[in-house]
């Protein structure tokens, strides 16, 4: 009798100990994964944060510089870019997603920038008299959503504006 009473006892003590441990484990893998998350995005907000602050450095510098000027850029866009876009041509639009949903980066530049694309609900009204090119307005720099990976754009001067389109 003796020895069942004992076989019972470990019986419980290691469920109890199986479920102790189920219940640090599995918090306590909740609390990683969405701190695993957090970071990555974090690390997606700085990529796009440099893709677009290099960008408009790229076109105020080559803008300085004399009409015809060309300069190449090499970049990287993470997989969650959905779309790349100028607005009134001083701002720079990067949308991307992250779990919280849609998101818009958005880069102010101190000269007019164009891209060689109308964007889809472009005004035509904020074109303003022949200073600007013929797709003034809302531009964008690839005719369809970029895809992430390794992305050529080119910037090209302009008498008073610059000209940014991807070449691959």
């Amino acid at each position: 009798m003796l020895l069942k009473k004992s076989k019972a006892q470990i019986s419980v003590e290691y469920l109890i100990i199986i479920g102790v441990s189920f219940a640090i484990l599995i918090p306590g893998g909740y609390f990683f994964y969405k701190y695993s998350q957090t970071s990555n995005e974090a690390s997606i907000r700085t990529q796009i944060t440099q893709i677009g602050t290099s960008i408009i450095t790229n076109a105020e510098s080559i803008y300085g510089l004399a009409d015809g000027s060309l300069v190449t850029q090499d970049l990287r866009y993470p997989k969650n870019v959905r779309d790349v876009y100028i607005l009134n041509n001083q701002e720079l639009v990067i949308k991307y997603e992250l779990s919280s949903g849609i998101n818009e980066a958005v880069f102010f530049s101190r000269i007019n920038i164009s891209g060689g694309y109308q964007y889809e609900s472009a005004p035509r009204s904020a074109c303003s008299g022949g200073s600007l090119p013929p797709n003034c307005g809302n531009t964008a720099m690839t005719a369809n959503i970029p895809q992430p990976g390794n992305h050529q754009l080119k910037f090209e001067s302009k008498t008073t504006y610059v000209y940014i389109s991807q070449l691959k």
